[in-house]
């Protein structure tokens, strides 16, 4: 019988060091823990993830949205499309030529980087990259942000004011940017459908 004994310890040890684990590590598919994976992204993106939610829960942007685009593939490519409107609308801004040479903006809910650069007058959108580049500016936002505001429905005050849009870089960029981003208001308006 003692040899029965030893064949269970092993299986009564790893039982012992499972229940001995934090409660943190067992994350649920309802509360996952979001901030490690978010912070690690780029710092301050939790809390424009953070704002994107309390946007969502007020309904002024579509919560459905949020969801991580490799559970929808299809989306990923509305996601590409309207990266790229945004582009357009952008180059369309009056603000367009005080841009900075180039600035990455990241989607904190799927974290999908692209960088958008001025080349020849025009703005180009480099989509799905590996981030921001060293001492390049960045816009930290979401999906259906970006959606919104191609729409027309939600102004790029309010996005920044309640934390839905973080620009970070240094002085000359960010405000470059927030003038780029705001003038496009006046910009031809892309669907978001």
């Amino acid at each position: 019988m003692a040899k029965q004994t030893h064949l269970y310890t092993p299986f009564a040890l790893a039982g012992l060091l499972c229940l001995g684990t934090a409660p943190a590590a067992f994350a649920c598919g309802f509360h996952p823990a979001l901030e490690v994976q978010l912070e690690s992204m780029y710092p301050g993106s939790f809390s424009v993830a953070v704002a994107l939610r309390r946007a969502a829960d007020s309904g002024v942007i579509d919560a459905a949205a949020l969801e991580a685009p490799s559970k929808r593939h299809a989306l990923y490519i509305d996601a590409v499309r309207r990266l790229q409107g945004l582009g357009k609308t952008l180059a369309a801004s009056p603000a367009a030529a005080d841009l900075p040479a180039s600035f990455s903006l990241g989607y904190v809910e799927s974290q999908l980087w692209s960088r958008y650069s001025r080349v020849d007058g025009k703005i180009r959108a480099d989509i799905h990259t590996d981030g921001p580049a060293e001492g390049e500016a960045v816009v930290l936002t979401g999906e259906p942000v970006v959606t919104e505001l191609l729409a027309g429905r939600l102004s790029v005050e309010r996005a920044l004011a309640e934390g839905m849009i973080l620009i970070e870089g240094n002085e000359s960029d960010k405000t470059a940017i927030r003038h780029a981003f705001v003038a496009m208001s006046a910009a031809p308006k892309i669907s978001s459908s």
